[in-house]
This record gives C-alpha cells, sequence and structure tokens, in this order.
C-alpha cells in the first residue's frame, strides 16, 4: 500500500512509519521510542522546521484536552442516552478527526457543558443498552436504525470511537517516550498484539461497567485481523453470559427493513 502512493501520489516527500506489532515487551517500547524519534527527525528535514521539545509538550497538553472532553461526552451519553442522539455523536468524533485542534477543544467543552446543562428525558428503560465493537463505522444510519429498533448505542470499541481517544498522554518528561507509551498501553484493534486476552477482557469489562445488555460486532467484510478476532470475543460474550449479534457491512449497507428485522429481533431476544 505505501508503495503504491509512493509511486503513484507524487507527494513532495513520502515517510513510512513501521510501528512492532507486538506491543508488551520492553523491546517494542525501545522499538517504538525510536521508530517516532526516527519520524520527527524525518518531518524536520522534509517541510524544513524544527520540532522541539516544547512544542510537542504544548500539543500533548492539548490532545489531551481534546481527549478528555471527547471522554466526558461520551460519558454524559452512557448515563442519558436522550441527551445527544448516538448519530450525533458520531458526527461529532468524525469532526475531531479532520478540524483544526485549536478550532476544536472551545467547541467540545463548549458541547460538553450544554450537554451537562441539558434536561433530556430521563430514559424509560425500554431500550437496551448496546455496545457497538469493531473496526470503523462510516454508517450514522446504523445509530438510527439501532435507536428505531429499541437499542442505544451508550458506548463503543471502535477506531473511529472510543479507541481514538482513549488514553492520556504522560505530560512530563521525553514527549516522544510520552506518545510511544501511549500507543503501548491503549486498546488496540486486532492488527497489534498487547495480549492473548487484552481485547476479550477489556470488551467484557466494558460490558459491565456501561451495564450493558448486548454487544453488535460491526465488521467490514475481508478485513481479516477482526474476523479471526471473533471467535474469541464472542467465547467471552457467551460465557459471560451476554448477548451478541454480527453485523458485516460493505461499503454500502442493507437496506433499512433488512437491518432494522435484525436489529429487532436481536434486541427482542435480549
Amino acid at each position: 500500500m505505501s508503495d503504491i502512493w509512493r509511486l503513484n501520489a507524487g507527494f513532495p516527500f513520502h515517510l513510512d512509519v513501521v510501528l512492532p506489532v507486538k506491543l508488551d515487551t520492553e523491546s517494542a517500547r525501545a522499538y517504538m521510542t525510536d521508530v517516532l524519534k526516527d519520524f520527527r527527525s524525518d518531518l524536520e528535514s522534509a517541510l524544513h522546521v524544527s520540532i522541539s521539545d516544547e512544542s510537542l509538550s504544548q500539543s500533548i497538553s492539548l490532545y489531551n484536552q481534546l481527549r478528555r472532553a471527547l471522554r466526558e461526552i461520551y460519558e454524559l451519553r452512557s448515563e442519558n442516552p436522550g441527551c445527544i442522539s448516538a448519530s450525533d455523536l458520531y458526527l461529532v468524533v468524525k469532526a475531531a478527526m479532520v478540524m483544526d485542534r485549536h478550532e476544536l477543544l472551545p467547541l467540545l467543552v463548549r458541547l460538553r457543558d450544554d450537554l451537562r446543562q441539558k434536561q433530556a428525558p430521563v430514559p424509560s428503560g425500554k431500550n437496551k443498552r448496546l455496545i457497538l465493537s469493531g473496526g470503523i463505522c462510516s454508517h450514522p444510519d446504523i445509530y438510527t436504525v439501532l435507536e428505531a429498533s429499541g437499542g442505544d448505542v451508550i458506548w463503543d470499541d471502535l477506531c473511529t470511537g472510543t479507541r481514538y481517544f482513549e488514553g492520556d498522554i504522560t505530560e512530563t518528561g521525553d514527549p516522544v517516550a510520552a506518545i510511544a507509551d501511549r500507543y503501548l498501553t491503549r486498546i488496540v484493534c486486532p492488527a497489534k498484539h498487547t495480549g492473548v486476552t487484552a481485547r476479550g477482557e477489556n470488551l467484557a469489562r466494558l460490558v459491565k461497567d456501561r451495564r450493558a445488555a448486548g454487544v453488535v460486532f460491526l465488521f467490514l467484510k475481508f478485513c481479516d485481523p477482526h474476523c479471526f478476532d471473533y471467535p474469541y470475543l464472542k467465547k467471552f460474550l457467551d460465557d459471560a453470559g451476554v448477548p451478541s449479534l454480527l453485523l458485516e457491512v460493505e461499503e454500502q449497507l442493507p437496506s433499512d427493513a433488512q437491518l432494522r428485522t435484525r436489529f429487532e429481533t436481536f434486541v427482542d431476544m435480549i
């Protein structure tokens, strides 16, 4: 993939940042730190700039504030799903991935404060609390259909969700080493390895902590790492008595009627 971009895109420069796959060893920590230090030097050369420890520390502080604001918004929705729809929260996270960081922070803080003060309707208890787990979700309609089917996505385990903003970076010491530590210790997707049962234990813990009634696995077709991971994740949930549903999607979603039938059946089963 990298070579295809390098040979065809025609950008002024092209850098590869090859991170370790196995993350639970001291050698992985040393390797990760070295890779990021080399990346910093390569960026300085390519962009003709100096990336100081001070500027990195300021950026780390900014990103920590952004991540905390997103987590607090998620917490508010987890406690009261009526304060903001899941599809709107999806758009907030999507915007957080592309907006200028300095413009984004005051908007997130304002949204968080508004949600705290908002007199949202108290949950009736009829909708089932669900967790969405998988890689990426680029279909906000999934949240809408789930809500119409009697389910509320009150938390997720997605690259386009909590895995994007979980884990703060230490704001003291070597900033590059601190960034490396976050990459090594946060919950990762199945393309990385932090332990044989780490992801299953994390998902089971999320279900318990968030008082979820079930889990919907959302996988893109032909994403082998997630497909290989699924059987053991499902077993973790089965052993804990947690119902789950597997939904594989392509670029286009199935019809609303088909999705709603599957979701309603799952919610009724719960």
